[in-house]
């Protein structure tokens, strides 16, 4: 751990209580069910995730789908009848991260930015294969176009984001979606299957998201090893980067996907996109944590400014 010295005392002990989380990968089919389908502790979500915000109205609806139906949650921050929308993809290496596990986040985002935040619960792996959740994403994308005037929003202002595995949803549909979007907030994704960038080997056994986590997520999530190099699964991998939506990435320094934030950033600004990188000394999954990491609010701070440039 003498690597991480520079992290906060606060962030380092949380570091050394994630250490064992890699055990996931070894853990019988029926206790992977079990913590998939496990809400959060009210209490220790408070610590985790920070206090719950008010919402003028939270609804959840089943949105169908060739692939089966998807539950999404939206948050209402006032009673406004035109609100842009943020399509949100929770973390989760498309294998654990549910609706509650992200709950904090997008009252958080909600409330900051004065947008409905439609958060989407799609189907997880290893019982469903990629391209699974990227259809079921697309579909909750094409219903909230659909049904706007239902929801009270405005589909003319939509934005996705995603942290971690969300980020590469959210950055597979801005590639797939480029003139239905204002902007892509992506926030530590995956960008590339394959784990040999740079910050792999730096940090393979990095707090929150080791190397050997990150595998078994990639192995439950793929149908074959050549997977990895669909620009769907690898984003990075993508040979077109004109014209996407304008985007804002979010780095941490003690993460082992930091330099697929990188990469991507150069090949979107190499291809004339508006692109914003705000890199931050802490570690993956900190801007869910505001109680654990110093990086948080600051974070937080520029998702709502470009948020809020983007849909005025």
């Amino acid at each position: 751990m003498s690597k991480y010295q520079a992290l906060a005392l606060k962030t380092r002990i949380l570091a050394a209580l994630t250490a064992p989380s890699e055990y996931l990968a070894h853990a019988p089919d029926n206790f992977l069910k079990a913590f998939q389908r496990a809400g959060v502790n009210p209490l220790l979500g408070r610590i985790l995730f920070g206090k719950s915000e008010t919402m003028a109205r939270v609804v959840q609806h089943q949105v169908p789908c060739d692939v089966g139906s998807v539950t999404v949650r939206c948050y209402y921050p006032n009673l406004a009848t035109d609100l842009p929308v943020i399509l949100f993809f929770h973390a989760g290496g498309w294998v654990i991260g549910n609706l509650e596990t992200h709950d904090a986040l997008c009252r958080r985002i909600a409330k900051q930015t004065d947008c409905l935040v439609v958060s989407v619960d799609y189907a997880l792996a290893p019982w469903v294969k990629f391209p699974v959740p990227v259809l079921q994403c697309e579909a909750v994308l094409h219903w909230v176009i659909t049904h706007a005037a239902q929801l009270q929003a405005n589909s003319q202002k939509m934005i996705v984001m995603g942290d971690s595995a969300g980020g590469n949803l959210s950055a597979v549909l801005a590639r797939k979606y480029r003139q239905q979007l204002c902007g892509q907030v992506l926030v530590y994704p995956v960008l590339d299957a394959t784990l040999t960038r740079e910050s792999v080997k730096q940090y393979p056994d990095a707090p929150v998201l080791s190397q050997k986590m990150m595998q078994f997520f990639v192995d439950c999530y793929i149908r074959q090893d050549a997977d990895k190099y669909d620009e769907q699964v690898s984003p990075l991998f993508s040979t077109d980067f004109a014209n996407l939506p304008p985007c804002l990435m979010i780095t941490g320094e003690f993460d082992i996907l930091r330099e697929d934030g990188f990469a991507y950033v150069q090949k979107l600004k190499a291809a004339g996109n508006h692109t914003q990188h705000e890199h931050y000394p802490d570690i993956h999954g900190f801007l869910s944590l505001p109680y654990l990491c110093d990086s948080t609010h600051e974070a937080m701070a520029a998702v709502v400014t470009f948020i809020k440039q983007r849909m005025s």
